[in-house]
């Protein structure tokens, strides 16, 4: 079973005949800020998700995003995949940063604008948002004051497929907090917590956007809000997994990767030509990552004095997450951290576990997912020139 890498959930404001205070509110500043003719904004964010046992996992990324009126571009920059997201003033598209293919987002005739997800979450129910508090913003000296409104997230049930199976999941109650400048319109933070409820007891999973750059300019370009020449229409994007990289790049010399591991080592793939190399796309949080564990370590001291290099590129996780579980498992091989490292697309893989297998002579040998069991692997490996008997 494999589990795919988290997504953020699309954001939308809210409907523009909601008129409480705090919605009113809300509407105002959302006219000061399109009143800019280009705004520009980059977002650290951090995802928790925190289980019944209060094992948390925590992942950070970062959004870049352009605003020109009523028209935008939401680019997030993660280790597994950049993804664009534009709005043209009347549609969203979303594509792979340079990708060929992007899909247009559905949208209900009852649905309102749509608008970048630091700006706050779907469904949110304005009818219950409140004004909370008002405070310098603390940015410069003879700072603004900033407006702090929460408001409610709706219940909502839908099915999640982690890449072999669905499975339904409730959030049963949520809260998005907005901290915004009350002149400008402009976001500082947006928070937002959820209850999820699922067979595996639930969870919380929580999401902090927090504005690290902000630029105002006179005029922004209108191509960067156009989706770019040759591009063509899917219903859904293809999947950066084993398949593709296996149809895409088996037989050819493997992109370069250049890394640091979690103790400070450096090591390319350049370097390690000679070698059979393993490389190891998984997380912490990922149960079959973890059950697959000890076998690798198993593989490693069997078949590293023989010529084996196993890499494992923790995806999209914090250091401090990823010491404490190799301080609870024990892995001697090296460890590397997406976060940490410059992803080339080729190895921006989403599905986890996924095993990249690279012969001593450069190419690419094979791809397989996690879940298709080590007798496989050892196929694999032995088919790049490794003796695994």
């Amino acid at each position: 079973m494999r589990f795919p890498v988290f997504f953020a959930a699309l954001c939308f404001t809210l409907n523009a005949n909601a008129q409480t205070p705090a919605a009113k509110l809300w509407n105002d500043l959302k006219a000061k800020r399109e009143a800019f003719p280009g705004l520009h904004q980059e977002f650290e964010v951090v995802q928790t998700y925190t289980t019944p046992t209060n094992t948390q996992q925590q992942s950070i990324y970062e959004i870049v995003l352009d605003i020109s009126r009523d028209e935008w571009r939401e680019l997030t920059v993660s280790g597994s995949g950049n993804r664009i997201r534009v709005f043209d003033g009347h549609e969203v598209s979303s594509l792979e940063e340079g990708g060929d293919e992007y899909v247009r987002e559905k949208r209900k005739k009852e649905d309102s604008e749509p608008a970048p997800v630091p700006y706050g979450p779907a469904n949110l129910d304005w009818s219950k948002a409140s004004e909370k508090d008002r405070r310098p913003c603390g940015v410069t000296d003879g700072d603004q004051t900033c407006v702090v409104i929460s408001v409610p997230i709706k219940h909502w049930a839908r099915t999640e497929s982690n890449g072999l199976t669905s499975e339904p999941i409730n959030m049963s109650e949520g809260i998005a907090i907005f901290e915004i400048g009350s002149e400008t319109g402009i976001l500082l933070q947006c928070e937002t917590q959820e209850a999820l409820e699922d067979s595996r007891g639930g969870a919380q999973k929580g999401a902090t956007y927090t504005t690290k750059r902000t630029g105002l300019f006179s005029e922004m370009d209108s191509n960067i809000f156009k989706l770019p020449a040759g591009m063509r229409q899917v219903k859904s994007l293809s999947t950066w997994d084993a398949p593709r990289i296996n149809k895409q790049l088996a037989g050819k010399t493997a992109p370069s990767l250049e890394l640091t591991d979690i103790q400070g080592k450096h090591i390319s793939l350049a370097g390690l030509k000679g070698k059979t190399v393993l490389l190891d796309f998984w997380t912490s949080w990922c149960p079959p990552c973890r059950a697959d564990a000890p076998a690798l370590e198993k593989l490693y001291q069997k078949f590293g004095a023989r010529g084996l290099i196993i890499v494992a590129i923790s995806v999209d996780e914090e250091r401090n997450t990823v010491q404490r579980y190799l301080k609870e498992n024990g892995l001697s091989y090296p460890v590397g951290l997406s976060t940490e490292n410059e992803m080339p697309r080729a190895y921006q893989v989403g599905l986890f576990p996924t095993y990249i297998v690279i012969s001593p002579d450069g190419t690419v040998a094979s791809a397989m997912d996690g879940n298709r069991g080590f007798g496989e692997l050892r196929k694999n490996l032995k088919k790049a020139g490794m003796d695994t008997d």
